[in-house]
């Protein structure tokens, strides 16, 4: 299949040969759906966990007795005003699991779905890098004026232009990413994806081989 390549100017140049096996994969959204949960699992902070008085080890039997003894009234020694008693209000994680295994078949059958569902939505362009030397943040805006989109990622190649990657970074809802950091959820949360060729060239290659050793190994 073909995918089309556009200017600085959002004008369509030509197109861009791509491989089915990547990008007209039938979209398995359960399988983007438990990807995007194992990344936003592992990006969660770590968050402590207290004890609370009925969680603490402790004798409940009730250490004074209720008058008479001219103190004040206690219960047992597993109260918060105990050292070594339970927690009062500390930090809880409510039983919350990290999903923090994924197998590489399915992160790589997850990140192909995403593309091909983004091609479907005739949501991915190759983007021709521009190569002035006095791109600034107006000319990318303009672009994606141009392109009529709410939110845009862009996926260069390792070497791309530094004035070209700057003038992306202060534009609200556009995000640059390099290549080896495709990822499912940047895929689905940016409306517009646009791959440099190169880029485009280096994730096709990696998934393709990925793709024929699986098939190799289903086969064998």
């Amino acid at each position: 299949m073909k995918l089309e390549e556009i200017n600085i100017e959002g004008k369509k140049i030509g197109t861009h040969e791509v491989s089915d096996k990547v990008f007209s994969f039938k979209p398995r959204k359960d399988l983007i759906q438990l990807v995007i949960n194992w990344q936003l699992n592992n990006q969660r902070k770590k968050k402590g966990h207290t004890k609370s008085r009925g969680e603490v080890k402790g004798s409940r039997r009730k250490i004074v007795q209720q008058k008479g003894s001219g103190g004040a009234r206690h219960g047992n020694i597993t109260a918060p005003i105990f050292v070594g008693g339970g927690i009062a209000h500390g930090p809880r994680h409510r039983g919350m699991t990290r999903l923090t295994k994924l197998n590489k078949k399915i992160r790589n059958l997850g990140l192909i779905s995403a593309l091909s569902s983004k091609v479907l939505t005739n949501q991915i362009n190759v983007f021709e890098e521009p190569k002035m030397d006095t791109f600034k943040t107006k000319s990318f805006d303009n672009f994606l004026s141009k392109l009529e989109t709410r939110s845009a990622l862009i996926i260069h190649h390792e070497g791309a232009s530094e004035k070209f990657l700057k003038s992306i970074k202060n534009i609200p809802n556009a995000k640059r990413l390099k290549v080896v950091g495709t990822n499912v959820y940047d895929l689905i949360k940016f409306q517009k994806v646009l791959f440099t060729k190169e880029a485009l060239k280096t994730l096709q290659d990696r998934l393709t081989k990925w793709e024929t050793k699986i098939s190799h190994t289903i086969l064998f």
